[in-house]
């Protein structure tokens, strides 16, 4: 494997911690009414990492030889990946009923764990 593997790797999972805590940053924000949430920071920052954590992503797959579609537990990552986004989406951007917000943040962060548990065991039948 690469010499840079590893840094790689943590740098990926430091873009992970970063990016799931301004996103429940964000979110406390969100059921608050803060005006934090217009600053320039929390509307560019996490941007920044996302981008940092995704470019690491792929850099990963390309060292390990491994590809959604080629990889069952890439395939579930990148699943789980989607439907954080969308129900993250929902929760940010839908105006309409507080009670379809919160369940969608709930159901983000419930994808999110699975994101982990898959990342950690590579096995995307983690929860089975």
């Amino acid at each position: 494997m690469a010499d840079y593997y590893l840094y790689i790797k943590y740098l990926h999972i430091t873009c992970v911690v970063i990016s799931i805590t301004l996103f429940l940053l964000r979110s406390m924000w969100t059921l608050r009414g803060s005006r934090m949430l217009a600053t320039p920071w929390a509307r560019s920052v996490p941007h920044y990492v996302d981008t940092t954590l995704l470019a690491a992503a792929i850099l990963l797959m390309g060292i390990i030889h491994q590809y959604p579609l080629q990889a069952s537990w890439l395939t579930a990552k990148v699943s789980g990946l989607l439907a954080h986004i969308l129900f993250g989406l929902l929760f940010f951007h839908y105006k309409g009923s507080w009670v379809l917000r919160k369940t969608a943040l709930a159901l983000s962060l419930l994808a999110f764990g699975y994101i982990v548990a898959v990342a950690l065991t590579r096995n995307p039948f983690v929860f089975v």
